[in-house]
This record gives C-alpha cells, structure tokens and sequence, in this order.
C-alpha cells in the first residue's frame, strides 16, 4: 500500500514512517495542508491519515478531508489524532473519515487499518489505554 500521512510532528512521523516499512508498505509525508493537497494531486494513495491539529489550527486536519473528499469522494482517509474530543470526532466522520485512530497507536491497530476490515476495526481493544480506534 502506498499511504499518504499528514503530519507536522516529524517524531511520530518517523515512527509512522518505521511501522510501515514493518507491515511492508510505502510512505509520504506532508507537513502542511497545502503540501498534502500537493501530494494527493501527483500520487495515487491507498490511504490517508490526516492529524487534525495541524499548523496552528486545531481542526486543520477537517479541511484537509473536506478538500480530498471534494476531489476523490471514493478516497479512504482517517484521522490520527491525540484528540479524541466528541466534537472533533463526529466532524471528522461528516467530512468523510473512515475512522478516528488515537494518538499514540499501536502496531496491531495500525494493521488493522490498513487491513480495510470494518468489522474487525470495530472490535479492536487494544492491549493499553492508548491507541484506540473510532470506526464510522
């Protein structure tokens, strides 16, 4: 899968970067949502994760659904966020997300993303407090 991952934090980014190359898929990184519409307009992605906080603005990651859902209704995208604010969640659902991933994941819930599988996502408890998923 190649995977487009929206994300100011170069740290998590990284990390990100590593699990993907663990599950054996390809990775681009895009800081800003200008770079991310860039992106998305030279490539094909399988899949998008958008942190929702992003240059300053706590729902950056809102316009930059609505933008590629615009362009792409059929694109699969998500959310990788640390907030998890019912507002925020039920927002990213009406611009298109697929699901809301919680900051920090877990390698068993990342795979399960990428998997596509619905029903599994919707079950999915992870082992720790962190990393839980929000299927739509």
């Amino acid at each position: 899968m190649h995977i487009l991952l929206v994300e100011d934090n170069h740290t998590l980014a990284a990390l990100f970067g590593v699990q993907l190359r663990q599950l054996k898929h390809t990775l681009t990184i895009a800081a800003t949502k200008e770079a991310a519409i860039t992106a998305f307009q030279k490539e094909v992605f399988d899949l998008i994760f958008v942190d929702m906080g992003l240059e300053g603005y706590q729902d950056r990651g809102l316009q930059i659904l609505a933008e590629i859902k615009a362009l792409a209704p059929q694109q699969r995208m998500g959310v990788l966020s640390s907030n998890d604010l019912r507002d925020i969640v039920r927002l990213s659902q009406q611009y298109g997300a697929e699901f809301y991933m919680v900051k920090p994941f877990t390698l068993d819930g990342l795979a399960l993303i990428l998997s596509g599988d619905k029903e599994a996502i919707r079950n999915y408890i992870p082992d720790v407090d962190e990393g839980r998923i929000i299927a739509f």
